[in-house]
């Protein structure tokens, strides 16, 4: 008999431990999935009092690092308070023809991702309010960003007034190279990249808010020399939600009163501003009533008959034979 090494004996039941762990592992998924669906089916039922109540109970918590776990954001923001449910989303996935649920359950994430978003709900409105201090902390490579999902109109004013629009980025680039780029105008509180739903890919713009207003004066003045990724950044200051909804109703009624127009020609008639006169308007003078002989328009008594272009000549003529030129 040949003998039997140590390594060989413990292979066994190791092999048979990392077949439990992962039976148990994607047992855990299912669950946590199940629960989730029957959380989203509930949330759309409510009505829009009852979304509001729990929206102002809900934590983001963006710029995560793809790895990350459950277990690993419960430890951090578990301090706050009770937390009533956790739930990850924008992962993006290595092949969308299978659907989320089942790249996530094989683990088929898309190599090019480097972050992922969450959503905590808490059991109070208070917790959430502790809960932002933790904006900027570092997971990993990662600074993350904590923010309520429900702002008041003074935190959106302060947001608007702190921040800058930053474009002309590359798709692949991250948080950490913006931040990078802008360290020299300020402290920054936290970078937000505009993605795609469904790739989590970048799509070129994001904004930036500084701790203090000075640092959008100053990102101002440099805004012709920031690179990322071998491209210059657009950088402009952000516009309140007032100014675009009122630029974009103006625009709107631009664009009805030119449809107006339009219809209007197709009919045969002119629904905007009255042109002033054309040249066929210059053969319909009219002479001053009770009187003979040519006059000028616009010249005479407001009571005028029109003239014909056959009589307008007739009368240029017979004017011209009684002055001859010298």
């Amino acid at each position: 008999t040949t003998p039997v090494s140590l390594d060989e004996i413990y292979a066994k039941p190791a092999a048979k431990r990392a077949k439990k762990d992962k039976k148990k592992k994607i047992e855990e998924d299912e669950k946590e999935e199940k629960e989730d669906g029957k959380e989203g089916v509930v949330y759309q039922q409510l009505s829009p009092e009852e979304k509001l109540a729990i929206d102002k109970r809900t934590l983001f918590i963006g710029n995560l690092p793809i790895g990350s776990s459950k277990k690993q954001l419960h430890r951090v923001f578990r301090e706050f308070g009770k937390i009533e449910s956790m739930r990850f989303r924008s992962v993006a996935v290595s092949d969308l023809k299978l659907g989320k649920k089942v790249c996530m359950k094989a683990n088929k994430v898309n190599e090019n991702a480097t972050n992922k978003n969450a959503y905590i709900v808490y059991a109070s409105e208070e917790c959430v309010a502790g809960a932002v201090a933790k904006n900027g902390t570092k997971i990993g490579d990662n600074c993350i960003r904590v923010d309520k999902v429900v702002k008041s109109k003074k935190e959106q004013s302060d947001d608007q007034q702190k921040s800058i629009f930053v474009g002309n980025m590359p798709f692949g680039a991250t948080e950490e190279e913006v931040r990078e780029a802008l360290a020299q105008c300020g402290e920054i509180e936290y970078v937000r990249l505009t993605r795609d739903k469904e790739t989590n890919i970048g799509k070129g713009f994001g904004y930036v808010k500084f701790v203090d207003s000075a640092g959008v004066l100053l990102a101002m003045k440099i805004k012709d020399s920031v690179k990322v990724g071998g491209r210059q950044l657009r950088i402009q200051r952000c516009k309140s939600k007032v100014t675009l909804e009122n630029k974009k109703k103006i625009s709107d009624e631009k664009k009805k009163k030119k449809e107006e127009e339009e219809e209007g020609r197709k009919k045969g008639g002119f629904r905007g501003r009255k042109s002033k006169g054309t040249d066929k308007d210059l053969f319909k003078t009219k002479s001053p009533a009770g009187k003979k002989g040519f006059k000028q328009p616009g010249k005479g008594s407001n009571k005028q008959k029109p003239i014909s272009k056959r009589k307008f000549d007739k009368k240029v003529n017979k004017a011209s034979k009684k002055n001859p030129a010298k």
